[in-house]
C-alpha cells in the first residue's frame, strides 16, 4: 500500500505563506523555511504537498517544490551537498517555474535555503556547476527565453564562505548560449573544460548540438575554443516551419505495414487523407537509405536516445535527429561534397513525400 504523506503540524501551520515561490531580496537572502524544507527531504510536488498540508480551497500555481529537472548538485569535502537552480515541469504546466536558488543540504539532513535578486543570479537551468577551492563556477543553463543571450555564455561565481553570487566578466569569443553540457576542472585547476550540450547557432538562430570544446580560463577569465570535430550539418524543416506530422506518419506506417487497426491510426489516416495524402509506409521505413552505398548502425539497446538513426558511409557515421519541428542530420566527419548533395536532396524528397508538404533546408 503506498504510504500517504503527511505534513508535520509545522508545515501544515506556515504552509499558506510558504506554498510559492519567492525570489530572494538581497544578495543572498537565507529563505530557510520548514514548508521548504521539508519539501527538499520529501521531494514532494506542489499537488501532493498542497493536498498534505490540508490547505482550503484550489491551490496557488506555480507551487513551490524540490522536483526538479536541470539543476546542478555538488558534493563538498565537509559532506554538505549543493544544490543550484533548476526547473519544474515545463513551459505549459501551471506550476513551470525555473528557479535562482542555492540549496544546502547538510551531513546532519538540516537544511539551508538561499534567494537572490533576478538581476543579481537570474533563474538557471540546465547550467554545469564546477568547484574550485572555495568557489563554486556556474556555467550556461537554459533560462527563460527573456534571459537568454546570443551573444556569450553567462558565468556566474558562488562564494561557499558567505553564498554569495557574484556575474564573472569574461574576455574573448564565449561559446553561444551553451547549456546542457559538461564541465570539468583541469588537472592544472586552472581551466573549466566545457564539452557537449547544446549552442545557440547565432545565424540560424537555431538551439543546435555542441560540437566544440571549449575551455575558460579561470586566471585570464578568457574562452577558447580549443577542438572542433569535423563535420556538415543541416536541418529538414516544414517550409511553413509549423511542427512536422512524422509521429502521426509513424503510426499509419506501422499499422499499414501490420494490418493493425485501431482509432487512433484511423484519425490519423483520414486526417491525411482529407488533404488528398496517403502515407507511404515503405518509404517511412527506408528513409534513411539513400541512394548510394551504406550500412544501418545499430542502435545501443541501453541508450536513452530518442528518434535517433545512424547509417555509415564510406567509414562516416551520418545520424538523423527527428525532432518535432526540425530533423537535424549530421555529417560526422569528412564526405565526398557530391554524396553530401545527394544526402541533402533525397532527405528534402524523402520528407516532402512522407508528409505530402513542401520541405526545406537550412545549412548550420
Amino acid at each position: 500500500m503506498k504510504k500517504t504523506l503527511q505534513a508535520p503540524s509545522e508545515v501544515v501551520l506556515q504552509y499558506p505563506h510558504w506554498a510559492s515561490p519567492k525570489r530572494g531580496m538581497s544578495n543572498p537572502e537565507n529563505q530557510t523555511n520548514a514548508v521548504w524544507a521539508w519539501l527538499v527531504q520529501t521531494r514532494a510536488g506542489p499537488h501532493a504537498a498542497h493536498k498534505s498540508a490540508g490547505v482550503a480551497g484550489e491551490k496557488r500555481a506555480p507551487g513551490w517544490c524540490f522536483s526538479r529537472y536541470g539543476s546542478s548538485k555538488i558534493q563538498l569535502s565537509d559532506g554538505r551537498t549543493i544544490f543550484i537552480g533548476g526547473e519544474h515541469e515545463d513551459y505549459y504546466d501551471p506550476d513551470f517555474y525555473i528557479y535562482n536558488d542555492v540549496v544546502v543540504v547538510r551531513p546532519d539532513s538540516s537544511i539551508e535555503i538561499y534567494g537572490y535578486p533576478t538581476d543579481v543570479f537570474p533563474p538557471t537551468d540546465f547550467h554545469s556547476a564546477t568547484q574550485v577551492g572555495d568557489e563554486v563556477f556556474i556555467i550556461g543553463g537554459l533560462r527563460y527565453p527573456e534571459d537568454r543571450s546570443d551573444q556569450e555564455t553567462w558565468i556566474y561565481r558562488l562564494q561557499l564562505s558567505d553564498f554569495s553570487i557574484h556575474r564573472v566578466a569574461t574576455n574573448n569569443q564565449s561559446p553561444s548560449w551553451i547549456y546542457d553540457h559538461s564541465a570539468e576542472l583541469s588537472s592544472d585547476r586552472r581551466r573549466i573544460v566545457c564539452t557537449g550540450g547544446q549552442v545557440l547557432h547565432r545565424p540560424a538562430k537555431r538551439h543546435v548540438e555542441n560540437l566544440t570544446t571549449w575551455e575558460f580560463n579561470l586566471e585570464t577569465s578568457s574562452w577558447e575554443a580549443i577542438e572542433s570535430k569535423p563535420f556538415t550539418r543541416w536541418l529538414l524543416e516544414r517550409e511553413d516551419e509549423s511542427p512536422n506530422e512524422l509521429w502521426e506518419v509513424d503510426q499509419v506506417a506501422r499499422a499499414t505495414l501490420s494490418s493493425r487497426q485501431d482509432s487512433f491510426t484511423e484519425k490519423y489516416r483520414v486526417k491525411f487523407e482529407k488533404r488528398g495524402h496517403v502515407v507511404d509506409a515503405n518509404l517511412f521505413t527506408l528513409r534513411f537509405s539513400p541512394p548510394m552505398g551504406h550500412s544501418v548502425v545499430v542502435p545501443d539497446p541501453e541508450s536513452d536516445e530518442y528518434r535517433v538513426h545512424r547509417i555509415l558511409i564510406d567509414g562516416v557515421v551520418v545520424r538523423y535527429v527527428e525532432g518535432y519541428f526540425e530533423i537535424t542530420v549530421t555529417v560526422e566527419g569528412r564526405l565526398d561534397f557530391e554524396k553530401i548533395k545527394i544526402l541533402l536532396s533525397h532527405g528534402l524528397e524523402t520528407y516532402r513525400n512522407l508528409e505530402g508538404v513542401a520541405y526545406k533546408t537550412i545549412l548550420l
